[in-house]
């Protein structure tokens, strides 16, 4: 069943892998121990110097050697470091050991889990990491042995990580500290991707720290603007799904600007610091997805120390700020500046990035208005092009068969009429649509054409075959513009039904929508995906193949179908 498939890959399967539960009880008591070891010493900004010093030494262990063993050894290290603990300050170099502890750990996620888990991990990893933090804060007086066993149990679980191997294991070392920083630079400025990744990670970390050293905040603001980026975190997860959705970064920075702002208006004010907190794991999570998954094996560790080093820079570049400005200008003042500048770089990612923040919103409105149960969607390709042919049950029947992949568009053939409505049409161009004029010939030879040079690209083409909604519920005679398509390219053909919207507002039941409301409120909507046609199928063969998808398998009344 679906359902399963969705269980074996969500936070319920993720919690049941006692490698990756490892990891998640190692960083935990690890941060714990850290944040008692950093109050104990209490040196402000001067915290950030080893994490500078030593991230280019992280980067190049990280990739150098097993992440397995680094992580077990940077455990093993902060033992040491909690018994020698005497409040001196040199001994905050010791700490440095933390910096090498997170390449290590954010880089072995994509080598120890699947990609469909990576999004949930980091939201678990995020979730952990706040409770740690606030743990932490709450057992700082109570150093020594308990600490010290914390420590210890921190070593232990650390050995039940998964083993993985070294991503270059001949890599020399270099002594200047600098050097996988400035090489990591030179990757991210070849890859814009992920500089635009880097610079929105620090610059949650830099409004970040100055929420942390506002001085209005008391213990309780804190513990909001922490639980909602814990909420925010496990939330991101959960609507990426099986996918890293960067459709939610313009959204989390949207949220965290509308609540600076009401934050601004009412200050102390908890619920807008939950909020903030939740826009943050919004944020931030499917970010720092998208550069462990993405960043090659070989260099993942070189890209995430470098990603540590910015987003250190940045937390000291806001401490440093705070204290120039301090008694100089209101903190009210700082928020407001911040919480207008998230919402304009909202409006610049979404400008940046418009397919992909449009896949998302129709993606959730779906969600909103059907429960949609999806299966077989692992036989839509990854990479290559496909022609997805579905049956024709309602107007809503493009953006379910969208939804059976979330990494990709899919370009539909869409009648002419539809494609020019003025509130929609800007939508349909952005994501690509192929508008056909079934009355003028030329218009539709044109249509097929484009969506044959489509396939050919290596992207996915959808078309419904039948010309128009059903009227009946029944699957109608198929056209044969999809043979023209397939013509030359030799692509796939995917079979798709779609079953349970016959009778809603959008369908035709009774002649025309709006007219039958009998499955209004989010009737349970199923798209079964086939496996792929190879070859040419005829009409008659490849409206069978949609069909036989049918939990009835109820062929059309229609004579000679």
């Amino acid at each position: 069943m679906p359902a399963k498939r969705g269980y074996r890959s969500g936070y319920g399967r993720l919690l049941k892998d006692a490698r990756f539960e490892a990891l998640l009880w190692t960083q935990c008591l690890g941060t714990i121990v850290f944040v008692c070891v950093l109050k104990s010493v209490a040196v402000g900004p001067l915290f950030a110097i080893p994490f500078l010093l030593f991230a280019g030494y992280s980067g190049y262990l990280a990739d150098r050697f097993s992440k397995t063993r680094v992580i077990q050894i940077a455990a093993i290290t902060l033992m040491g470091v909690t018994a020698l603990m005497s409040g001196r300050i040199e001994l905050l170099f010791l700490v440095a050991q933390a910096s090498l502890f997170s390449p290590a750990k954010y880089g072995i996620l994509p080598e120890m889990l699947t990609a469909a888990q990576i999004t949930r991990a980091n939201g678990l990893l995020q979730l952990t990491t706040v409770a740690a933090v606030l743990i932490g804060n709450f057992l700082y007086p109570r150093t020594g042995l308990v600490i010290l066993g914390i420590t210890i149990a921190g070593s232990l679980t650390s050995l039940g990580i998964r083993k993985v191997p070294a991503a270059r294991p001949t890599e020399s070392f270099h002594w200047n500290p600098l050097h996988e920083i400035i090489e990591g630079a030179r990757d991210l400025r070849s890859r814009k991707s992920f500089a635009l990744s880097v610079c929105g990670i620090s610059w949650f970390w830099f409004v970040l720290t100055f929420f942390l050293l506002t001085q209005s905040l008391t213990g309780a603001h804190l513990v909001a603007l922490a639980g909602g980026f814990g909420l925010g975190s496990i939330a991101a997860g959960a609507l990426s799904g099986d996918y890293i959705e960067l459709g939610l970064v313009p959204a989390g920075l949207a949220l965290m600007g509308i609540f600076s702002g009401i934050y601004w208006i009412e200050p102390r004010a908890i619920p807008s610091l939950v909020a903030i907190g939740c826009g943050g794991g919004v944020f931030v999570v499917p970010l720092n997805a998208y550069l462990q998954r993405k960043a090659p094996a070989a260099t993942k560790g070189r890209i995430l120390a470098t990603n540590n080093f910015a987003n250190i820079l940045a937390s000291g570049v806001m401490w440093i700020l705070m204290w120039i400005l301090h008694g100089r200008i209101d903190d009210s003042v700082v928020i407001l500046i911040a919480s207008v500048m998230m919402l304009l770089a909202s409006v610049v990612l979404t400008i940046q990035i418009p397919e992909t923040v449009v896949r998302f919103i129709l993606w959730c409105v779906a969600m909103t208005l059907f429960r949609i149960r999806l299966e077989g969607r692992e036989n839509i390709p990854r990479t290559g092009g496909a022609l997805l042919v579905s049956n024709h049950i309602s107007y809503a029947d493009a953006v379910l068969v969208g939804c059976t992949t979330r990494l990709r568009t899919v370009h539909f053939l869409m009648w002419q009429p539809i494609f020019d409505v003025p509130a929609a049409n800007y939508f349909f161009r952005l994501l690509q649509a192929i508008p056909i004029d079934a009355t003028s010939p030329k218009s539709t030879v044109r249509a097929l054409r484009a969506a044959r040079e489509q396939l050919q690209r290596g992207e996915l083409v959808g078309i419904f075959p039948e010309g128009s909604i059903s009227r009946t519920g029944e699957i109608e005679r198929f056209e044969r513009g999809f043979e023209k398509i397939l013509q030359g390219n030799g692509a796939p053909v995917i079979p798709i039904h779609i079953d349970g919207l016959y009778g809603h507002p959008f369908s035709c039941k009774r002649g025309s929508p709006f007219r039958s409301w009998e499955k209004l409120w989010r009737p349970i909507v199923t798209v079964r995906v086939g496996t792929p046609i190879h070859g040419s199928p005829t009409g008659v063969e490849l409206r069978r193949s949609v069909v036989n998808l049918s939990p009835n398998q109820a062929m059309s009344r229609t004579p000679g179908l």
